[in-house]
């Protein structure tokens, strides 16, 4: 499985178009230079037949920029991993720049933009045992999905192998509006 995951995080870095962070990638759009708080979503990389359940709705990602460094915070959906497991990713930005990698105790993330959408591709390593409670997982996909509870289980035991990878994405044209 271990192989297996490797490999596909290697894809997917691939596949959002991985350069040096000190250079300009002709077709992504310049980071976020700015602090904001999004929605968005959390995928996790699945066999064809889990696509539909792999994918878990975020209201709340927060870009915080203070001078050159940038931190990416946010929650994994309780549906995914059953219980509270908050995501803490910092990594210094370039002004232009296309991409950034961040890192943080808990793993690290390689970032683009198309313009529209901060794309994340994350791989951890400092989660512990995943999911924190079947039961949850399980309660929350009866609550929140509209398809199979097996699927979302599937899932979370999918992502709950040893260095669990996914991709965190933050839709930047749907900022949340906090009163």
């Amino acid at each position: 499985m271990r192989i297996w995951s490797s490999s596909l995080l290697l894809l997917l870095t691939l596949a959002i178009g991985c350069t040096d962070a000190t250079t300009a990638d002709p077709d992504g759009a310049p980071l976020p230079t700015a602090t904001g708080v999004y929605r968005g979503a959390y995928a996790v990389p699945v066999p064809a037949e889990l696509a539909a359940a792999a994918t878990f709705p975020l209201d709340h990602l927060d870009w915080t920029v203070i001078g050159d460094v940038v931190t990416l915070h946010y929650d994994l959906p309780v549906g995914l991993v059953g219980g509270d497991v908050r995501i803490d990713l910092t990594g210094r930005l370039t002004p232009g720049a296309t991409e950034v990698v961040l890192t943080g105790a808990v793993g690290s993330g390689t970032c683009t933009s198309d313009g529209q959408r901060l794309s994340c591709v994350e791989q951890f390593t400092g989660l512990g045992a995943l999911p924190r409670s079947m039961a949850l997982v399980e309660s929350t996909a009866a609550a929140e999905y509209a398809g199979p509870v097996a699927d979302r289980v599937a899932v979370a035991n999918v992502f709950g192998q040893p260095d669990p990878i996914g991709v965190a994405t933050l839709e930047l044209t749907a900022p949340v509006v906090e009163d």
